[in-house]
């Protein structure tokens, strides 16, 4: 293992190279993309803006990250942020919002139902991640003295830093939601309404959120084109892709991971999850090591464009599996 490899991610050039990239939608929509080599590994974000208020739906699970974008929120915003929106549980989607509520206190948390329920799981999830960036810092301090002398110093620099941020982050709290999701709802943001929808789909507890008039959905991970589907529910899931491609007023979909998309380009999402449900259904004395060979190569190739992609669509196949198998 390369010296820091962790550590470089969380604290390092991860925070050097993880900036995102701003998207003017409309004038009220801003959309936030990850960077191509982050894609499956970070979230996108996304901010809208009325003419009272201002909403954020997700926010990076890197907190250096979110701590800049925190930053440029003031600057920029001719309104409060009152609204901070978690697409669902993944730390990825909602552990940075941590960040945002301990520079921006008067905003309100809107989650799920589910998540709401089993929130102090998710605070707990906070903790965990910080009590693994603390264990990072202790690994790459006793790996310090294997690099080459010229190189220590650098380090050590960076470890500093390192520890700086922890110690600042070791006070975040995760603040309960103070509203929770059960049925579509609609807010306004200031001549400006939008529309939060619950689902059961990437997990148990998702929220989309529908702007500009229907024509612009916030579709979270329900949306991505490589779903991650370790914690969904198949059925309710194509459900909610059908639903959403039938949207003859949509026209842009902002996913939690990767570029925007047409509702057309939802099929491939589609033709994916039906594919894995489909196999486990065909072969359920099949294991899981068994079905993967056997997944169509030219959809396969369809994801496995780079190194990236290659990597992410073992892991999500391999996952997906796994759960279909789980669920029958």
């Amino acid at each position: 293992m390369r010296f820091c490899a962790f550590l470089i991610c969380i604290f390092v050039s991860y925070s050097a190279q993880a900036s995102v990239s701003w998207h003017s939608i409309t004038p009220e929509i801003q959309f936030l993309q990850q960077q191509n080599k982050l894609r499956f590994y970070d979230s996108n974000q996304v901010l809208i803006e009325g003419k009272e208020c201002a909403l954020m739906f997700d926010a990076s699970g890197n907190f250096a990250e979110v701590e800049k974008l925190a930053e440029q929120l003031k600057k920029r915003l001719k309104t409060p942020l009152c609204y901070l929106v978690a697409s669902h549980y993944h730390d990825d989607h909602l552990l940075g919002l941590a960040v945002l509520q301990a520079e921006f206190p008067e905003a309100k948390l809107i989650v799920h139902q589910q998540v709401a329920t089993e929130f102090s799981a998710m605070q707990q999830a906070l903790t965990d991640k910080l009590d693994g960036y603390e264990k990072s810092i202790e690994l790459s301090y006793q790996r310090l003295a294997n690099q080459p002398e010229d190189q220590q110093a650098i380090w050590r620099d960076k470890l500093e830093l390192a520890k700086k941020r922890l110690f600042r982050w070791r006070e975040l709290t995760l603040n309960p939601p103070a509203i929770s999701i059960t049925e579509s709802t609609q807010l306004n943001l200031g001549n400006y309404p939008v529309v939060i929808t619950p689902y059961q789909a990437h997990t148990k507890g998702d929220l989309t959120l529908s702007a500009d008039q229907g024509r612009v959905l916030l579709g979270g991970d329900i949306v991505d084109s490589l779903p991650y589907p370790g914690h969904g529910t198949f059925t309710r899931w194509i459900t909610a892709l059908q639903d959403i491609q039938k949207n003859t007023a949509l026209t842009t979909i902002l996913p939690g991971h990767g570029k925007s998309l047409t509702p057309a380009e939802l099929a491939l999402p589609l033709r994916f999850l039906k594919t894995i449900q489909e196999m486990t259904n065909s072969s359920p004395d099949k294991s899981v090591s068994e079905l993967i060979p056997l997944f169509p190569s030219n959809l396969k190739q369809q994801y496995q464009l780079d190194e990236v992609g290659e990597r992410a669509f073992s892991m999500f196949l391999e996952a997906g599996l796994k759960q279909s198998k789980l669920s029958k």
